[in-house]
């Protein structure tokens, strides 16, 4: 049975991304698992500049050199993957949008077990925070997948709440 977890974060610089992905990614690579970045920004160069500054090691021989680094045009042929899998959404919420219809579409069904991280500029989601929490069950940052309410305490999730009235009854 495939199962997919979406969760969001919010960024103010691509620093303060790479800071909040790297131990993610890091602990991804050291368990085997598959990690893909579709970003706008080409994020590959900052986060390898992040990590030579920082003299990083990774426990995978190739470090992020075992990351699929894509750009806003590429075709994946997946085949059926058991491993747990990660793909990081970088750039405009058009973007994403458009990116998470093709992965839902297309790769989804190639993995067990997939989790997708919509990475979004603070500055451009101002108007749409509560639109974006509704479309993903978690809020990812440097401490990982949290619950949307934790990192936002006025956040009412409606599928929870909704789920919780059903169960209940």
């Amino acid at each position: 049975m495939q199962k997919m977890i979406k969760a969001c974060n919010f960024y103010v610089s691509e620093w303060h991304l790479f800071a909040a992905l790297l131990p993610y990614v890091r602990d991804e690579l050291k368990q085997n698992h598959k990690i893909m970045v579709i970003s706008q920004d080409k994020l590959e160069k900052g986060m390898k500049e992040l990590v030579k500054r920082l003299n990083l090691k990774f426990e995978n021989p190739k470090g992020l050199d075992d990351v699929f680094w894509l750009g806003e045009e590429f075709e994946l042929e997946m085949p059926k993957e058991t491993k747990p899998v990660s793909i990081i959404v970088q750039g405009t919420f058009e973007f994403m949008t458009e990116i998470n219809y093709y992965i839902e579409q297309t790769i989804a069904p190639c993995f067990e077990m997939l989790t997708i991280i919509n990475c979004f500029e603070v500055y451009n989601t101002n108007t749409m925070l509560y639109t974006i929490l509704d479309k993903h069950d978690y809020v990812f940052n440097t401490a990982g997948l949290n619950e949307k309410s934790e990192v936002f305490p006025g956040y009412i999730d409606k599928k929870k709440t909704i789920k919780e009235a059903v169960e209940s009854a």
